[in-house]
């Protein structure tokens, strides 16, 4: 984020100022997301979330003059953006029954982690192309736009898992 809005123009003091601004919108974002998904439902929450963080990523492409509504838009991204991807965590254990919970999560997790990988990797190849901004921002909203057309593909229930009854001796 601060090599980023470094690279739209904007000071190392505000950089780094929203870098917070944007963490402080994910504390708040989280609380938030819980609050409506047990309202809404998590797989349609996540999906709204995920399509709004999509749209904020990309206005964040555009240069803003007034910092008082720059930091009011970081703030309202973060909102969205790292509390999406939690409510999957939480849509998953929701999804899955009891006995491969674990394995469900563990697997989400890891295709988590790609993420947390190839994020920086992106990004530092497109700031090396001096194409970060308003590339980044692109790349980042297509990949929320990527998420809630894989959400929108998973059912909102798992189906039955069928067990085999062990025979009856005797």
């Amino acid at each position: 984020m601060p090599q980023l809005m470094r690279d739209a123009g904007y000071g190392s003091t505000d950089a780094l100022g929203l870098l917070l601004t944007l963490n402080a919108g994910a504390v708040t974002g989280l609380v938030l997301a819980g609050i409506v998904a047990d309202r809404s439902g998590t797989k349609r929450v996540a999906m709204v979330w995920f399509a709004l963080a999509a749209v904020l990523l990309a206005i964040l492409s555009v240069r803003m003059e007034e910092v008082t509504m720059l930091y009011a838009a970081v703030f309202v991204t973060g909102v969205f953006v790292f509390s999406a991807q939690v409510l999957v965590y939480a849509f998953i254990t929701q999804l899955y029954p009891q006995e491969i919970r674990g394995t469900a999560l563990g697997f989400a997790a890891g295709i988590g982690r790609l993420g947390a990988i190839l994020g920086p990797a992106v990004t530092g190849t497109l700031v090396t192309l001096g194409l970060a901004y308003p590339g980044g921002f692109y790349v980042f909203a297509a990949t929320a736009l990527l998420a809630v057309a894989a959400l929108s593909i998973i059912p909102a229930r798992a189906p039955a898992v069928v067990t085999e009854a062990a025979p009856a001796q005797g």
